[in-house]
């Protein structure tokens, strides 16, 4: 009896595709056509993140534009907090409230850090401060959002792709991933509601702070900048840097979107045969 009504369960047909299934199907990851209607990008709902965005932009023009002035007037700030008996403390407590969004300004206090404690203290102070700000993050997505990345993987398909391939890639997606210029915020939030665990996620964290030492490199050119001493050579390393770093990013988000791109007609499947 139960082989019989296992037959009729496998014969029984799988419904098709939704409308919007069957579009998922047709295009990868990213619906690069929906990107070129300007209707996908101009929406009520999204009136904050414009404002955000735009706030961000501008913070980012006036610190590459004005670097030397704001150097100049935050290094006595910073030179005093230096002196202070275990003042080391401070930038790590900094960079661990600043790693819970939205707030922002990690690059300023790592560049900082470059500037007056140079590089490879500069450098252990970043670590320290990023690494455990990472870790409460990890954490404190995993407890508030844990139900809502559930609901999306069951509603939006891009989601579930997603988890899926954090899930099976495990600690190379996250290396690859952290990697990147991909921002560690978005990182962390996928990967602690998508089930990876503190292990591997702390494993992949430590091995991408090289990207911590960049900043902090940038902080010890600034430095040198506003001092006068800056040299060619340091001008053509902060420029490589940060062009390895472009780099990794493009060919992180291409490896992840084509890992999505395999998993979808898996993931569409498994939602057509539950309905």
């Amino acid at each position: 009896m139960d082989s019989s009504r296992t037959l009729r369960e496998n014969h029984i047909r799988t419904p098709s595709p939704t409308p919007s299934e069957a579009k998922e199907l047709k295009t990868g990851a990213i619906d690069w056509k929906s990107l070129t209607d300007w209707r996908f990008w101009i929406r009520k709902e999204w009136f904050w993140y414009y404002i955000i965005l735009i706030i961000i932009l501008v913070v980012t023009i006036l610190i590459t534009v004005f670097h030397t002035q704001i150097v100049h007037w935050l290094t006595p700030t910073a030179q005093k907090i230096y002196n202070l008996p275990g003042g080391w403390a401070i930038p790590i407590a900094v960079l661990f409230i600043l790693s819970f969004p939205p707030l922002f300004g990690h690059e300023i206090v790592a560049i900082l850090c470059g500037v007056v404690w140079g590089l490879w203290i500069g450098f252990a102070i970043v670590v320290a401060g990023t690494f455990i700000g990472e870790v409460g993050n990890f954490y404190a997505f995993k407890a508030c959002c844990r139900s809502r990345g559930e609901k999306l993987e069951r509603t939006k398909i891009s989601y579930a792709c997603l988890a899926k391939v954090v899930r099976e890639g495990g600690f190379k997606i996250a290396l690859i991933a952290r990697l990147s210029a991909i921002p560690g915020h978005f990182t962390t939030a996928i990967f602690s509601t998508c089930g990876m665990g503190i292990i591997v996620f702390s494993l992949a964290a430590l091995l991408s702070m090289p990207k911590q030492f960049i900043t902090v490199y940038i902080g010890v050119v600034f430095e040198q900048s506003g001092t006068g001493t800056t040299t060619t050579k340091n001008k053509i390393i902060s420029d490589v840097v940060i062009a390895i770093t472009i780099i990794i990013t493009v060919l992180a988000m291409w490896y992840i979107l084509h890992a999505m791109n395999k998993v979808k007609p898996e993931i569409i499947y498994k939602k057509r045969r539950a309905r």
